[in-house]
């Protein structure tokens, strides 16, 4: 009986090995799939994975990337909104290199006088935001890594109603235009 019960329990250890080592094939050869799966996942549950998978202590960054007077707005793949580019902040890594490294992954270009604008202790969480601005460097952008569904350069006076803009990110350009009026710079919150 018991012989029986741990044959049972090593094949289906065996099958579930087998599906991981699949679901891992697919994210590699196929990388929008990823974000695919994970625009239908709940906020919850998208929260969750990415508290599962990361560090405990978590610095997110958005950047403002200007280009004369306009902004650069992306809609990601798993959103429905516009909303600013950015990314986590890797393990040893700079503020200006995640900066580079996200924008190169997403959109193929740099940021040139990078400058910090804003650190945010997000309540009741463990998460940092960091707001950044640079100008942008290069003018091919071209969608990298699937993450990014569309971008666009938007007057500064000219944006998207705050109705279509992600309701995180609304705060941030809100304080980063009134900052611009009264030239401020690095704000903590």
């Amino acid at each position: 009986m018991f012989r029986s019960l741990f044959a049972s329990a090593k094949k289906l250890l065996l099958w579930m090995l087998l599906f991981a080592l699949l679901l891992a094939a697919a994210f590699v050869y196929f990388p929008g799939l990823k974000y695919s799966l994970y625009r239908v996942l709940p906020p919850k549950v998208r929260w969750d994975i990415s508290y599962a998978v990361s560090d405990k202590f978590l610095v997110g960054m958005v950047y403002f990337v200007e280009r004369g007077d306009q902004l650069l707005l992306v809609k990601h793949s798993y959103q429905d909104k516009w909303g600013l580019p950015g990314g986590w902040l890797d393990k040893n890594e700079t503020f200006e290199q995640s900066v580079r490294r996200e924008l190169r992954e997403e959109l193929g270009v740099g940021l040139t006088n990078i400058e910090m604008l804003e650190v945010h202790k997000i309540p009741s969480s463990q998460i940092i935001d960091i707001a950044v601005r640079g100008q942008l460097q290069g003018d091919k952008l071209k969608i990298g890594d699937g993450e990014i569904a569309e971008f666009r350069f938007f007057d500064k006076d000219a944006l998207p109603a705050p109705a279509d803009i992600l309701y995180p990110h609304r705060p941030y350009i809100e304080r980063y235009l009134a900052g611009e009026k009264a030239h401020q710079r690095v704000v903590v919150h």
